[in-house]
């Protein structure tokens, strides 16, 4: 099985939607914009994963840091190394955009993500995430 990961194109709108749908039941609205780096994965042309990266400045300790939002895969495609994959690229990019370190939050119940978390080198913080709703 051959798995492509490429930039995201308008043109995979609809496949990704079909996937947040499936696995956040969620659908993308917003645009691109040049903080955010957001790839695909393709199997047989169909997409079958999906990568969020955004690039953050922490000006406090002057350096980039990215945060990571909805990765996923099809239930169909896991345990197939495409989430690795995912992963191990926006570790490339991470390297040729000078971000120094990665954060994720996932949800307790994600018991698989989580062992290939910390299998890619991921460590759990000591925090909790709070959210406040404005609008």
């Amino acid at each position: 099985m051959e798995i492509i990961i490429r930039n995201y194109k308008a043109k995979d709108l609809e496949d990704v939607n079909a996937l947040l749908k499936e696995v956040y039941d969620r659908e993308r609205k917003g645009k691109t914009l040049d903080n955010n780096i957001e790839l695909v994965a393709l199997v047989e042309q169909k997409v079958v994963g999906y990568i969020i990266l955004n690039k953050l400045y922490d000006v406090v300790d002057g350096i980039y840091y990215g945060h990571i939002n909805f990765y996923c895969v099809l239930e169909k495609y896991r345990n197939k190394k495409i989430g690795t994959k995912l992963l191990e690229e926006v570790f490339n990019i991470c390297k040729k955009e000078d971000i120094t370190y990665l954060e994720l939050t996932s949800n307790s119940s994600r018991v698989a993500a989580h062992h290939l978390y910390k299998k890619l080198g991921f460590n759990i913080r000591n925090t909790n995430v709070f959210r406040k709703e404005i609008i």
